[in-house]
């Protein structure tokens, strides 16, 4: 998945089922512009890599078993991240939608 910006650009090799089970490399750069004769970027991308101590799946039951808990003993408005996250995720996979069935033009994301 790529996700392309005015000032740069990121890059998430393995963005639904993952290469490697603790680690999470991407590629991300920023202030870019065209080399010279437009043959390449320049600065040249870098890679990150987020670590874990357990997989993703491991660590999604993790989060969901102590959002139960949280509701349980604090009732539903204990825990307001997950639906902004969930709704912005929303966002983008909609917006990715949007581009490939016109054709993979650039598409605003309106919130």
């Amino acid at each position: 998945m790529s996700v392309l910006g005015v000032n740069g650009f990121f890059r998430l090799h393995d963005f639904i089922i993952p290469i490697h089970k603790n680690v999470g490399p991407f590629n991300v750069t920023s202030n870019t512009k065209f080399t010279h004769l437009s043959l390449g970027i320049e600065p040249e991308p870098t890679e990150q890599v987020a670590r874990a101590d357990l997989p993703q799946e491991a660590l999604m039951v993790k989060e969901f078993a102590s959002l139960v808990t949280k509701i349980r003993d604090h009732g539903s408005e204990s825990e307001k991240k997950w639906s902004t996250i969930s709704r912005k995720t929303q966002l983008i996979v909609d917006a990715v939608k949007a581009s490939i069935d016109k054709g993979y033009v650039a598409v605003e994301i309106v919130e």
